[in-house]
């Protein structure tokens, strides 16, 4: 029996998704084709700050200073319905909306040279008033699309540090110094930090240099947006 016909028996009987942005019939994504071409992409962007309208070249401000990371994907601009969702998972536990923006970042980052995808962690203080880390319910779906492990526990934020929206960019970077570390098991690992949306790069930055100092390999950093320096942040 061919495989296409056992296929064709199966399908009526799969779940038929509805579209999380319109309702209408959609995929295991759970995004409709037309909403999704809707969506605000970048298109190219600067590889070292997902930048738009780069055409893949460092931009000017790349190219006058150094990123500890290997590059950055943010395939999405911080404008609506993207923002909505990130505010909606992050503020009001609509895990769902992670999980879809999780997808949505799959094919972005598919092929990448990573060994393990290892979301932003929170300070357990603000983990246990949330009760989530929203960067772990985007990774979650995009670790098991790609088939790369999921490492919890591995870097830890060990300094409750002011929420990154309420400051100016210029006292981000001091705002999270110390605030991370990382284990010797990322030694001479391949990794993907991922977080909801990369602003100034302050949290990737402080990030990046843990997992460094901890001898990490080589460290990219995926965010599902790309949001301005007044823009929400963690």
């Amino acid at each position: 029996m061919s495989l296409s016909r056992v296929n064709g028996w199966l399908q009526p009987a799969l779940p038929c998704w509805p579209c999380e942005l319109c309702g209408d019939a959609a995929g295991q994504d759970g995004i409709c084709a037309p909403c999704r071409a809707d969506l605000p992409w970048i298109g190219p962007a600067c590889p070292g700050c997902a930048r738009p309208g780069a055409d893949d070249r460092a931009c000017v401000q790349c190219e006058s200073s150094e990123q500890p990371w290997s590059r950055v994907i943010a395939p999405l601009a911080w404008r609506f319905p993207v923002d909505a969702l990130v505010m909606r998972c992050k503020y009001h536990g609509a895990l769902h909306f992670g999980a879809l923006l999780g997808r949505l970042l799959v094919e972005p980052c598919a092929g990448r040279p990573v060994d393990a995808i290892l979301p932003v962690p929170l300070h357990r203080a603000r983990q246990v008033e949330r009760g989530f880390n929203q960067a772990m319910e985007v990774a979650r779906p995009l670790a098991r699309a790609l088939g790369l492990p999921l490492l919890h526990g591995a870097a830890r934020r060990v300094r409750a540090t002011r929420p990154q929206a309420t400051l100016p960019e210029d006292e981000r970077q001091r705002n999270l110094a110390g605030a991370f570390v990382a284990g010797p098991a990322l030694a001479g690992r391949r990794l993907a930090i991922v977080d909801d949306v990369f602003t100034t790069g302050t949290t990737a930055r402080a990030l990046t240099e843990a997992l460094q100092e901890a001898g990490a390999a080589r460290v990219e950093v995926w965010a599902v947006a790309r949001g301005g320096t007044a823009q929400a942040g963690r």
